[in-house]
C-alpha cells in the first residue's frame, strides 16, 4: 500500500495504490477539499491520516464516497471514482514533474513540448491510465501522420510514451506497459549530405573574413557537434602540449516560453568527452583569436561581457554566440557564395567522410567524432567507401595464402591524415571550383555513393610537360568513354580495377 498527493482542478487528492485479494492493482481516490495554494502542509497531514485509516481498515467505500460527493461535481465524481485511475493526460503531467529531477533542462524542455501535444489528444478522448490499450497508442500515431506530423516526430513521441508508461508499470498503476505491444514508428533513413576534401578547401577559402570563420573551420576539422564548438573553452586548450579537450557544451532550449542558453559540463555521452591533438593550422587560428579577444576586452573596458571570458565562441563584446545564429548564418553564407547547401551539422558528416575516404579506420573515426559505440559510426558511415570491402577481401586472401597481414590504422595515423588534409587549407586552390557537387547518403534500399576524397593530383608537375599532358588527355578520353565526370571518380575506378586484378591474381596462385 502506498499513498500520494495529486493535484486536480486546483484541489488536493489522496491516491492510495494497493493490491486486492487477487493481487490485482487498484487505486482509491480521496478528496481532501483543500485548495492547492498554501495548503501543502495540511494536505500532507491528511495524507498520513488517510493512509493510517486505510491500513487499519477504517477507510470504507461509503465514507470515502461521501467525502468525495461533498467536494466534487457530478463530472468530477466520474473522473475520480473509488476504483478508478486518473485520466492518462493528467498522469503524463504528473510523470513529467517526477522525471524533471532526473533529466537535463534541455531534455525536460523537449519532453514538456511533447507531453503537451500527447496529453491534449488523450484528454479529449478522456482515456484513463488503466484503460489505455496498445490500439489507442497506435491510433494516436495515425492521427499524428494524418495531421502533418513526421514519422520522426511520432518516433520521439513513442519514446516519451514508453518511458512514462514504464514508470506507471513499475509503480503498479498498470499491469503491463501497452507501449511494449505497439509497433514502433520507423523513421526513414535521413539523406545526409557532405563535402569532399576539394569542396571543403573551397569552403575554407570562401570563409576568409567571415565573422564565424574560425567556428566553421573548427567544426569541420574536428567533426564537432554544434553544442561542442559553442562550449569550447580556453581552459580546455593546452597550447604547450598541443591538445584540445571537449568536456563542456552550450545549447539552446525553451524554458517558460523563452529560448535561453544553457551551459553544461555533461556531454551527450561519455565518449563525447575526449581530448584531441591541436593541429598546427588550428593552433594559429586560436592564438590569433585569443589575442583579438584580449584586445577587444581592453578596448571596450566595462562594456565588455566578462561572464564568458573563458569561452572561445563569443562575439565582439564578449557575449556567447547563440547556436541558432551559427546555423542560420551558415546556410545564408553558402547561398551567397554559390556553394552547395548543407546543414551546419553536416560539416561533422563531411569530416567523417573525408577521413574514411582517406583510409582512416572506422574505430579511429569513432574516437575522433566521440561516438558512444563503434556500431554508431559503422551504421552511419560504413557505406561511404566500397573499396574498404575490397580491402577486407584482400586481407582474407593474404591470410589464406600465408602472407603477412596488413598494418592497422592507428590514432597517430588519423592525426597525420587530418594534418595533411587541412594544413594547406589557407593557400591551396582546389581544382574544378566551378564543379562542386554534393553526395547524399542513400537509404537502405539505394545504391551507395562513393567518393574518394583523398585522391590528389601532384602539384609538383610542370604544366608544360608534354608527356604528362599526353597522359592527362588520354585519361580524359577514357573518362569520357566510361561516362565519368570527375578525376576523383576516375581514380576510384582505377583503384577498383587494381584491387580487382590483385584478387584475380591471388585466386590463380591459390588454384596452382
Amino acid at each position: 500500500m502506498k499513498g500520494r498527493l495529486v493535484v486536480k482542478n486546483g484541489k488536493y487528492y489522496v491516491v492510495i495504490s494497493y493490491q486486492d485479494e487477487s493481487s490485482k492493482s487498484k487505486q482509491k481516490w480521496v478528496a481532501t477539499g483543500l485548495d492547492e495554494k498554501n495548503n501543502k502542509r495540511a494536505a500532507l497531514d491528511m495524507l498520513r491520516t488517510i493512509e493510517a485509516k486505510f491500513a487499519n481498515g477504517t477507510l470504507g467505500a461509503n465514507s470515502q464516497q461521501s467525502q468525495k460527493s461533498s467536494a466534487l461535481s457530478a463530472e468530477q465524481q466520474e473522473d475520480v471514482s473509488s476504483n478508478d485511475s486518473p485520466l492518462f493526460s493528467d498522469y503524463l503531467y504528473e510523470w513529467l514533474q517526477i522525471a524533471k529531477t532526473n533529466i537535463q533542462v534541455t531534455t525536460y524542455s523537449v519532453y514538456k513540448h511533447r507531453v503537451e501535444y500527447i496529453a491534449a489528444y488523450f484528454a479529449e478522448k478522456r482515456t484513463r491510465l488503466k484503460d489505455l490499450k496498445p490500439k489507442d497508442i497506435q491510433e494516436f500515431y495515425t492521427y499524428m501522420q494524418q495531421n502533418g506530423k513526421s514519422v520522426q516526430e511520432a518516433h520521439h513521441c513513442h519514446t516519451v510514451l514508453h518511458r512514462a508508461l514504464e514508470v506507471a508499470y513499475r509503480s503498479d498503476y498498470i499491469l503491463t506497459n501497452p507501449a511494449d505491444k505497439v509497433e514502433r514508428p520507423k523513421s526513414p533513413k535521413f539523406k545526409a549530405k557532405f563535402y569532399t576534401a576539394e569542396q571543403m578547401l573551397t569552403l575554407f577559402q570562401k570563409l576568409q573574413g567571415d565573422p564565424y570563420e574560425y567556428i566553421y573551420k573548427l567544426t569541420a576539422i574536428y567533426g564537432l557537434r554544434r553544442s561542442e564548438v559553442c562550449g569550447l573553452r580556453w581552459s580546455a586548450i593546452n597550447f604547450e602540449n598541443d591538445t584540445i579537450t571537449l568536456d563542456h557544451a552550450v545549447v539552446q532550449c525553451e524554458v517558460d516560453g523563452k529560448r535561453v542558453l544553457v551551459t553544461k559540463d555533461k556531454m551527450k555521452n561519455q565518449s563525447s568527452m575526449r581530448t584531441l591533438p591541436l593541429l598546427p593550422a588550428v593552433k594559429d587560428i586560436l592564438l590569433n583569436l585569443k589575442r583579438e579577444q584580449q584586445e577587444r576586452a581592453e578596448k571596450y573596458g566595462q562594456y565588455y561581457n566578462r561572464q564568458y571570458r573563458d569561452y572561445v565562441c563569443v562575439d565582439e563584446v564578449g557575449k556567447l554566440i547563440r547556436p541558432d545564429t551559427l546555423t542560420t548564418h551558415f546556410k545564408s553564407f553558402l547561398v551567397r557564395n554559390n556553394l552547395p547547401v548543407i546543414r551546419f551539422h553536416e560539416l561533422r558528416h563531411s569530416c567523417a567522410s573525408i577521413l574514411i575516404a582517406s583510409g582512416v579506420s572506422m574505430k579511429a573515426v569513432q574516437e575522433w567524432l566521440g561516438h558512444s559505440t563503434f556500431s554508431t559510426t559503422a551504421d552511419i558511415y560504413s557505406h561511404l567507401n566500397f573499396s574498404s570491402k575490397l580491402g577486407i577481401a584482400d586481407t582474407l586472401s593474404d591470410i589464406l595464402a600465408g602472407n603477412t597481414m596488413l598494418k592497422r590504422q592507428t590514432a597517430p595515423d588519423t592525426i597525420e591524415t587530418m594534418r595533411k588534409i587541412f594544413s594547406t587549407a589557407e593557400i591551396e586552390k582546389p581544382a574544378n571550383e566551378n564543379h562542386l557537387q554534393t553526395f547524399e547518403v542513400l537509404d537502405e534500399y539505394g545504391e551507395p555513393v562513393e567518393e574518394n576524397a583523398a585522391a590528389e593530383v601532384s602539384q609538383d608537375t610542370a604544366p608544360d610537360d608534354a608527356d604528362d599532358l599526353s597522359v592527362f588527355k588520354k585519361a580524359k578520353e577514357e573518362m569520357s568513354r566510361l561516362g565519368l565526370e570527375t578525376l576523383d571518380e576516375y581514380f576510384e575506378y582505377l583503384d577498383f580495377q587494381e584491387r580487382l586484378q590483385k584478387r584475380r591474381d591471388k585466386s590463380k596462385d591459390m588454384e596452382m
